[in-house]
């Protein structure tokens, strides 16, 4: 770690009230389970181990060359830990796990490419060579086979025989440094002689880089996801970075100053466009290289605001000025790092802040660099996300299983005079708790059956609006210009059709599902209220929380309408009259749109259906299980239910468990 790590504790007070929440409910679920039976404790320690393992999971993207790496290194508190700034350059998606729990002994993981993921490359030119294809683009085709053929001649020398044995396996250490992390995830140049000839070995096959370490200054498990962009030669990491912001609460946008938003990545526009505004923090790094940046720095936000709005992100989106290299100066205590010019923007920046009568320290220079802001919009971020959906789900279940530790204590004391109704209705307990299970089951298949066919009917809708409106507006140039010159439609309007389906399915899978789960637990209730009459007295079982919609990323994934290149010219030049323009283009449009509404059917839709049935089978069988168990306890002899209600502590159970329901819902109030 670096001479000064603890100035990463900066920005820690927006975790507080979270982790101070978590240990009280820790210390309530500890009390629960002091009264709690066999199987409610077994299900207090899952929601225990839940919080013990909570990781929040933040991933950087931006343009080439913006300091990724760099920004990585300096939260990892190891500033030379990732290569920047120089060859070798990062080529691996690689992700730092944060006082994480590791099974064994392992620091570090690379991964390498299935041989199926490699083959696609090197036979089909991967995403980029797919696109090429459904476009017809034969000579882009032959330019990508031999750069394939070249990458892969170059792999096959630096492996020799062990290049076909290492796809699809991976390799661990007890150990990682500079040179080890080089070996796995940097591009190396082969005609530069300072390189070290080890460098790179992997870097064309490696898939994925996972590193662990310790950071007792972060009081949370933390991931962060190191990208190398989204416009690598083949687009086959397009695909990784888009697994990665996926399942990420935090998306940090890494921007170099001198260029901003002006020349930002389209592809990477389209992709934070996606996110919830509350996800996206923009950091505009090398603010130390403006030559101006007092007066500057006000510019660069306002051609932010207007790029922003131009792609209809929120405007109040977050934006964090700093520098890299300042940061590594604060944190390693040698100032001796910086250049001539970044020291006068320093200064400038110091007596900007109102510091010019204080010496200068490095804890000032620390929050110059941007960094405590960045940090502390992470951590907020992180608190009101992620956090605040985790204490709701542990709260929620805990005070259901509180309800359900409290009917089986019930069951058990009751005397045979007063004991556990065997008929329901005409049918055994076993039967009704069955017959209710079954009936939501089936309901749950033919909601989420239902929601999925309306959003996929909504997204074909999209497709085929937004194709009758790109042929009209191709017929319409045709007839003005005739078959000179090039035309393309931007597929921006269909990603709002597409957007707007997705969050339609959002608000109606909450509305319905959120429905179903409450029907499902009023009747689970009544079960309990049945089986045991009047003994029960307050009592509730509180429905399944809805699970949450991530955003549509795949929403953002490129296709080939997005490419500016001479696709388009040589697609122009192979047609003859208006029909053969009009038919061929709208086959390529409408394979190219239903390419995106495949990628939300498949990487978002499903899984967000699959935890619908899922949240509530589980509840269902969790209290099946608490219901048996009751009726199965009006069989037993009454001499034993005392034995297994346990000693009975100085508090009454009952006492105890009033208590404890009240704290957990004073706390989600």
């Amino acid at each position: 770690m670096a001479r000064n790590d603890h100035l990463l504790s900066v920005g820690n007070e927006a975790l507080t009230p979270m982790t101070s929440a978590m240990t009280a409910l820790s210390t309530q679920i500890d009390q629960l389970t002091e009264v709690a039976d066999a199987r409610s404790s077994a299900r207090l320690a899952t929601l225990k181990t839940k919080m013990e393992n909570f990781t929040a999971s933040v991933t950087l993207v931006g343009q080439v060359k913006a300091g990724k790496s760099s920004i990585v290194n300096i939260l990892a508190g190891r500033p030379a830990l990732l290569p920047s700034d120089v060859n070798p350059w990062t080529s691996v998606v690689t992700t730092l796990n944060i006082n994480t729990r590791t099974e064994s002994d392992k620091r570090a993981k690379f991964t390498f490419f299935e041989q199926e993921e490699w083959d696609n490359l090197m036979v089909g030119g991967g995403r980029l060579g797919e696109l090429a294809n459904r476009a017809g683009a034969d000579d882009e085709m032959e330019d990508i086979r031999r750069q394939i053929g070249e990458m892969k001649a170059k792999s096959e020398s630096r492996l020799g025989q062990h290049f076909d044995l290492i796809l699809g396996q991976s390799h661990q250490y007890d150990y990682f440094d500079e040179e080890l992390i080089q070996r796995y995830v940097c591009l190396g140049d082969d005609e530069d002689p300072d390189i070290n000839p080890k460098t790179g070995r992997f870097a064309d096959v490696t898939k994925s880089a996972e590193l662990f370490m310790d950071i007792p200054q972060y009081p949370i498990s933390l991931k962060l996801c190191d990208t190398p962009g989204v416009n690598d030669t083949f687009m086959v990491r397009e695909q990784i970075t888009l697994r990665s912001l996926r399942g990420s609460e935090v998306c940090v946008v890494v921007l170099a100053a001198s260029q901003a938003l002006t020349t930002m990545d389209m592809a990477l526009m389209r992709i934070i466009a996606q996110f919830e505004n509350r996800q996206i923090i923009l950091f505009v790094n090398r603010i130390d290289e403006l030559s101006d940046p007092v007066n500057q720095v006000p510019e660069i936000r306002d051609r932010i605001q207007d790029t922003l709005k131009q792609n209809n992100i929120d405007t109040s989106t977050s934006v964090v000025f700093g520098s890299a290299l300042w940061a590594e100066a604060a944190l390693t205590g040698n100032p001796d790092i910086l250049t001539e010019e970044s020291r006068q923007a320093l200064n400038t920046f110091y007596l900007a802040a109102g510091f010019g009568d204080q010496a200068p320290s490095l804890d000032k220079i620390w929050a110059l660099s941007g960094l405590p802001d960045l940090l502390l919009a992470m951590n907020e971020r992180i608190a009101d996300g992620a956090g605040t959906r985790l204490l709701d789900r542990v709260r929620h279940r805990a005070r259901n299983i509180a309800s359900q530790i409290r009917a089986t204590a019930v069951a058990k004391n009751l005397s045979d005079g007063q004991g556990v109704v065997r008929d329901l209705d005409g049918v055994s307990p076993e039967e009704a708790i069955a017959k209710v299970a079954e009936e939501y089951d089936k309901k749950a298949a033919e909601l989420t059956t239902a929601l999925r066919d309306k959003v996929l009917e909504r997204l074909k809708s999209a497709e085929a609006n937004f194709v009758k409106r790109a042929t009209d507006s191709l017929i319409a140039h045709l007839e003005q210009n005739g078959e000179e010159g090039t035309w393309q439609y931007d597929p921006a309007g269909l990603r709002t059709l597409q957007k707007a389906a997705y969050f339609s399915f959002a608000r109606a899978m909450r509305k319905e599902a959120g429905a179903l789960y409450s029907t499902a637990a009023a009747d689970v209730e009544a079960l309990y209220q049945k089986l045991l009459g009047n003994h029960l007295g307050e009592f509730s079982i509180e429905a399944p929380i809805v699970p949450r919609v991530p955003p549509p990323l795949g929403i953002g994934r490129t296709i080939a309408l997005d490419l500016q290149s001479t696709w388009w010219r040589r697609w122009w030049q192979r047609r003859k009259g208006f029909e053969a323009y009009a038919a061929d283009y709208t086959r390529l449009i409408a394979s190219e749109a239903n390419s995106i509404t495949k990628d939300l059917e498949e990487n978002q839709i499903a899984a967000v259906l699959e935890n619908v049935r899922a949240g509530l089978s589980d509840f269902l069988r969790e209290q099946a299980e608490t219901l048996l168990n009751i009726s199965a306890s009006a069989e037993q002899d009454p001499s034993q239910a005392a034995l297994m209600a346990g000693i009975a502590p100085k508090k009454s159970r009952d006492d105890i468990l009033g208590d404890i329901l009240k704290d957990l819902s004073n706390e989600a109030a």
